[in-house]
């Protein structure tokens, strides 16, 4: 401790809080030696050192002792004590880019540096910042070298701002020239991460409660695993999501240490992202957060306000240009609809009838419908050229029309057949008005439109009904064979209500599956599936199935589903299902030769001993005469003492 009383240095007068610390330093064990020993040369270079407004950073001697100012100390950031320091051990990260600098200046060479990139650790992490700086060497008494003036000054934040500009620019210039939503994301995510060269960068959406927030594809590095789908934010912790819903954005150098973040549900949550560090910032759009940009890095970095900035800037200029993508795809679907509305509504083409002349003019589309040369019509055609293209069957009752309309002033209106340049039948709607001077006619106007596909569905309309009352004729003949076989072999009225809805439940589920196919077949797997599921949901692995998803007809369709029912009826009464370790399998196959015939195998195992009925129920009939007929082919129910065997072999239509 220095005596308070010992005679203080002038030099030193003045020095600001650097200055009293040189003062208190102990400098006896410093290669300098105590102040009281300084050469007149150092103390002129402190004191004009630590009287400067400017950063200011000095080293002595050629162990490069350390001193600086007031301005100068901001720099060191948390760095320890480095008044009294070696250069080399104070900015050792920085020792390769730095100390030929210094070797140079102790040579007697100043040097001046502008904008000089140099990574640092002053506050626990690596750090890329930007200098403009200069090392002049001090002489001595004798002349020499005795030490280096480094007169500094920090310019991190104008590069990066300026780096910021440029690259906002570049961003803005690539993101204009895509058109698609998920191309913009892409593009932005990709610049942004290989410019802050960081480890993960993702753009996502936001649901409506602010909480879910889901990004279908991200850019990384190569280090870490893409992270796409839906994740729930409120696992980062509610002071997180609180924040980002008040478009606060959430800056983390090291997960570990941030009180935010370091608990150990939040650690486990940022761990299964494989992310050390993190920005991200929502959007706030319409009153309440609709998406999101974060920026991960799997080690522990310090963001710079510029690099928050930049991701702020880039999250902006990325949704706007989502939003553009999508109001532009919007159009251009508005645009794609509203020509399929004009193809739609069938206008071809128009005609004007100049009746003076008996000429009609009208464009292309209407010439060629009527199997007139285009060509011909900017002079005009007789109208008979026209009506020549009507359908023989059609063109006589047009003409009368035509004529009506001509005599009587009506609203033309008639729909008939044309035969057009290529020779194809097609319906039209034909509508015009007839226009008179002092009570003559002398232009008729009009338009066509294409009617075919109205037609053709009216036709096939007529079709489907015809088809369906066969359906609903078929399905009351089947309704009608099982209520009256039903009520033949009931034993009670009891009895035959359960057989009854039983099978009508059968199929009824057999005729949803078709009615799902618009009745022109159905798959094998999802009518046997559709059968047994009333009895699977809570014994899944007692029934067993297998087998190809041939594609069946309706009527084998039908066929199997009852024949499936009946088995799984009696199978849950007296067989495999009625006990607690029976099994049913149901196989299938399908043979390859020149008529595909369908070989199906119902087999019970582990189930009550099997006995041979006295007399065929109306189930045994149903699969081995009825299923038989149906399908063509043969049915067969062995009651094997080990478990019911029913084979089914049929032709598939």
């Amino acid at each position: 401790m220095h005596d308070r009383f010992k005679p203080r240095p002038d030099f030193l007068a003045n020095g600001g809080v650097m200055g009293e610390r040189v003062r208190d330093h102990d400098w006896s064990s410093t290669p300098v030696g105590p102040i009281e020993a300084w050469p007149n040369s150092l103390r002129t270079a402190v004191s004009m050192m630590l009287h400067s407004k400017f950063p200011i950073y000095m080293l002595w001697g050629q162990e490069l002792t350390s001193f600086y100012n007031d301005a100068y100390a901001p720099m060191l950031g948390s760095k320890p004590e480095a008044l009294g320091q070696s250069f080399r051990d104070v900015w050792a990260e920085a020792w390769g880019t730095v100390g030929p600098i210094a070797e140079r200046a102790l040579l007697g060479q100043a040097s001046y540096f502008e904008d000089l990139p140099i990574t640092l650790e002053r506050n626990g992490y690596p750090e890329q910042t930007w200098w403009t700086f200069s090392y002049s060497p001090i002489h001595d008494e004798s002349g020499a070298i005795g030490g280096i003036v480094c007169i500094v000054h920090e310019t991190t934040g104008k590069v990066q701002g300026e780096q910021r500009l440029e690259f906002l620019v570049r961003l803005s210039d690539r993101l204009r020239g895509l058109s698609e939503p998920v191309s913009v994301i892409k593009a932005a995510q990709e610049m942004l991460g290989e410019h802050l060269k960081t480890s993960r960068v993702g753009y996502g959406e936001v649901e409506e409660t602010a909480r879910y927030f889901t990004t279908e594809s991200n850019w990384t590095d190569g280090t870490l695993a893409h992270q796409t789908g839906t994740h729930d934010l409120a696992a980062f912790g509610p002071e997180i999501l609180q924040a980002l819903r008040r478009a606060e954005p959430l800056v983390v150098h090291d997960v570990s240490t941030d009180p935010r973040t370091n608990s150990p549900a939040h650690l486990a949550a940022f761990a299964l992202l494989e992310t050390a560090s993190v920005i991200t910032v929502s959007l706030i759009k319409r009153g309440r957060m609709m998406a999101a940009l974060y920026v991960h890095n799997r080690t522990p970095r310090l963001w710079s306000d510029s690099e928050v900035k930049l991701v702020k800037d880039v999250a902006e200029r990325t949704w706007d240009a989502v939003e553009r993508a999508r109001t532009e795809a919007a159009l251009r679907k508005s645009e794609e609809r509203l020509q399929l509305a004009i193809e739609a509504s069938g206008v071809v083409g128009t005609w004007d009838w100049d009746i003076a002349s008996n000429r009609i003019y009208a464009d292309e589309r209407f010439a060629a419908l009527f199997s007139v040369d285009p060509n011909a019509i900017a002079s005009g055609v007789p109208l008979s050229d026209f009506t020549s293209g009507i359908h023989p069957d059609d063109r006589a009752h047009v003409e009368e029309q035509i004529q009506e309309a001509l005599e009587t002033g009506a609203y033309y209106a008639a729909e008939y057949r044309t035969i057009g340049l290529d020779g194809q039948v097609q319906w039209v709607s034909a509508q015009g008005r007839c226009y008179y001077v002092a009570g003559q006619p002398v232009r008729f106007p009009g338009i066509v439109v294409d009617i075919t596909h109205r037609k053709r569905a009216e036709e096939h309309q007529q079709v489907l009904i015809h088809e369906l009352n066969h359906r609903v004729k078929n399905t009351l003949a089947t309704v009608q064979s099982i209520a009256s076989q039903t009520l033949r072999n009931a034993g009670t009225m009891g009895e035959a209500r359960s057989a009854m809805e039983a099978r009508l439940l059968a199929l009824s589920r057999a005729h949803d599956v078709l009615t799902r196919e618009n009745w022109d077949g159905a798959g094998l797997l999802e009518i046997v599936r559709e059968a047994m599921a009333p009895y699977r949901h809570e014994r899944e692995t007692r029934i067993h199935m297998e087998g190809p998803d041939v594609r069946l007809s309706p009527r084998m369709a039908l066929a199997i589903a009852m024949a499936l029912q009946e088995l799984a009826t009696n199978a849950v009464k007296y067989g495999a299902l009625s006990n607690e370790g029976g099994e049913v399998r149901i196989a299938w196959s399908v043979n390859n030769g020149p008529e595909k015939r369908l070989h199906l195998v119902w087999s019970e195992s582990n189930g009550p001993a099997v006995e041979i009925p006295q007399r065929r129920g109306f189930g045994t009939r149903l699969i081995e005469r009825s299923l038989a007929q149906d399908l063509h082919g043969r049915a067969t129910i062995d009651f094997a003492r080990t478990g019911i065997v029913c084979t089914v072999d049929a032709p598939i239509a």
